[in-house]
């Protein structure tokens, strides 16, 4: 399925975000989109249904249950249901007057009913698409849970893998804390940033120190703070390791930091929305802040 600025038909559905302009002239998507459209508002349809029915229902079967209960047939102890007396017949002549019936044994005193509990909802019949991206959704919920956990999105310095300085200068920078860029806040993050954008990869090429040089058609500039108009693409140097999840046409947010000891990010896909909103949030603290740097001097 194709997904542009990291979001698929479904997720465009569900958030009912305005649509890309790359994503309105793809016929393909258009269809996957209504298709989305129309499954969630039968679903919300089919939900609304249901709450009514069971709003309607309740009130009305307690009714009929406690008439019931007010009309049964007192029962003796036998068991058997208690007949009331036929009077003896008068025999021919004179009338006698007839013998007042005795009373009714009292009954005994009637349980009083249950209230009764609403049924559950029953769980409407999955679509098509819901079934198809369960998988993936889920998938999403879990890894948004555990980088919530760790303190923040992966492009605020959860992500694992450090510059190739090796194992042991590795262990060396987290031992006096340089490097480790997980130390910082957001908005600090955002400060200690030389460049991070969205945009879409134009080009990808190695380097004769083991980098690639990768350009960027820009969608979004977060740092520096510079207009799309007047530089609509960039170049950035990354790890060789980038070429594995960057590819011509893929659509990225990328972190480059100000200061080399810190990490590197990039995201594709679902991350890129949920770096965004970690990034949208940190922006207002971040105005005006001046990179701490690395060894937070």
């Amino acid at each position: 399925m194709a997904e542009y600025e990291g979001m698929d038909a479904l997720m465009a559905a569900l958030t009912d975000e305005p649509l890309p302009e790359d994503a309105r002239d793809d016929a393909e998507f258009q269809v996957e989109h209504r298709s989305a459209l129309a499954d969630i508002a039968l679903l919300r349809d089919q939900l609304r249904l249901m709450g009514d029915t069971l709003a309607a229902e309740t009130p009305g079967t307690e009714e009929a249950s406690t008439e019931s209960a007010s009309t049964r047939t007192p029962v003796a102890e036998g068991g058997r249901p208690e007949a009331e007396p036929s009077p003896a017949p008068a025999p021919l002549g004179e009338p006698k007057p007839r013998r007042t019936p005795r009373p009714l044994r009292k009954p005994k005193s009637l349980r009083k009913p249950r209230s009764i509990r609403a049924p559950k909802p029953g769980r409407p019949s999955q679509p098509p698409w819901y079934r198809r991206y369960a998988g993936v959704a889920l998938g999403t919920l879990v890894v948004g849970a555990g980088t919530a956990m760790l303190g923040g999105m992966v492009w605020l310095g959860v992500q694992g893998g450090a510059a190739d300085g090796g194992a042991d200068s590795s262990a060396a920078k987290q031992e006096n804390g340089a490097g480790d860029s997980s130390l910082y806040s957001p908005e600090m993050h955002l400060a200690c940033s030389k460049v991070l954008v969205e945009g879409t990869v134009q080009s990808i090429t190695p380097t004769d120190d083991g980098n690639v040089r990768v350009v960027l058609k820009v969608k979004r500039y977060y740092r520096p703070e510079q207009s799309v108009a007047e530089h609509p693409t960039i170049t950035v140097t990354l790890l060789d390791s980038a070429r594995a999840d960057l590819k011509v046409g893929t659509y990225t947010l990328v972190r480059v930091p100000v200061h080399p000891q810190d990490r590197q990010d990039w995201e594709t896909g679902g991350g890129v929305a949920d770096a965004r909103e970690g990034i949208v949030d940190a922006l207002p603290g971040a105005r005006g802040m001046k990179c701490a740097g690395p060894n937070g001097g």
